[in-house]
This record gives structure tokens, sequence and C-alpha cells, in this order.
């Protein structure tokens, strides 16, 4: 079995949940097995965790660190036991995401907390794709109806587009998508780039 592992990462409002679940139909339709890991962030907002009211933020990304870890083991654990030979595991949002929604320097504390290192977390992931947030190029269409875990103003989502990518950039596979005109647009281009690393490795 070949299983690739990749993230989604960026700023509030880039289509990270609506794009994995796009992603999912579009590379079982070419044969592939998809998992999908789902926000911890967004569980545990809606969950009554929330690191803006109910839980300091500090101790809101230390536990939303360790669940995602857990997790993502867990179905990794589970996916050697699938019957399919090229297998997709996609996470919405990766370990290092935290570090976008807490003071930066507060995070690496975190992290050493776990003796974890950038580092360690890249090593996790095959690939990184940043799906810009819409906050930055087409601010008409940045809502917060449409999530009921997000409170960022336009401002926030753009700032933290912003510390995504300084976290990810280093990634030794890391690609930036753009805002597009249109979702549809945006997510041609997430499968063509996906696609296009499933090639890489396979040459």
């Amino acid at each position: 079995m070949h299983l690739t592992k990749i993230v989604l990462t960026g700023g509030p409002g880039g289509g990270k949940t609506e794009a994995a679940s796009e992603m999912k139909k579009r590379f079982e339709d070419k044969g592939f097995h998809v998992i999908v890991a789902p926000e911890t962030a967004t569980e545990l907002i809606l969950a009554g965790l929330d690191g803006r009211t109910s839980l300091d933020n500090s101790d809101f990304q230390d536990l939303q660190l360790q669940i995602q870890l857990f997790r993502e083991d867990q179905y990794l654990e589970a996916a050697k036991h699938l019957k399919w030979e090229n297998v997709l595991f996609i996470c919405d949002r990766g370990a290092l995401d935290g570090r976008g929604f807490i003071d930066p320097s507060k995070f690496e504390r975190i992290l050493k907390g776990h003796n974890l290192t950038k580092e360690d977390l890249y090593k996790r992931y095959d690939a990184i794709f940043q799906l810009e947030t819409a906050a930055k190029t087409a601010r008409d269409s940045y809502t917060l109806s449409n999530n009921a875990a997000r409170a960022e103003n336009k401002e926030q989502a753009a700032a933290e587009d912003d510390i995504l990518y300084e976290t990810w950039k280093d990634h030794p596979y890391y690609r930036f998508i753009p805002a597009s005109k249109t979702i549809a647009e945006k997510f041609e281009a997430l499968e063509k780039a996906i696609q296009k690393f499933i090639d890489s490795q396979n040459q």
C-alpha cells in the first residue's frame, strides 16, 4: 500500500473543510481510498471547549495538539489494515496550525512541553497545501455565517493566514493555492497540485 499524508492549511475562510470533502470525492473517483481527519479546533469549539471564551487559549492549543496527534496516529494505525493500493490521508489543518491562533512564542512552549519541535511535526506530513483565505483577496465573500466555530474578522483571518505561511513554508513540500474568482477554480488548482505531488512520488 502507498499512503500519502497531506495537510490543508490557511487562515479562516480559505475553504479547507469544503475542499477536503471535494478532494475526497475527486480522488476516490481516481481509484484512491481517501481518509479525512476533521479539524480538531472546530470539534472542540462546538463541544463547548473554546480558547476564546471557556478555556485559556494556551490550554486550548495544548489540548488541540494532543487530540490531533492522537487522532492522526489512530487513523494511520487503522489505515495499515486497508485493502487498497493507494491511500490519500487528508488532514483538515496540521499539528502546527495552532501557531496561527496564539502568540508563536507561546506555541513554542507548548511544543517544548511535549518534547516536540517544528521539524518533528513537519516529518508527519508528506505535503502541505495552503489555501489562501478569502479575507485577503475576496473580502466581500468572507463570512462568519457558514461556520459556527469561526469568529475572526477579515483582518484577523488575513493575519492568521500570514502566520501559517511562515509556519509551513519551510516544509520540504509546501504549495500555496491562491484565492480564485470561484471556489470551483480553487478546487481545480488544488486537485492538480495534489495530483502533481502524488505523481512526483511515484516516479
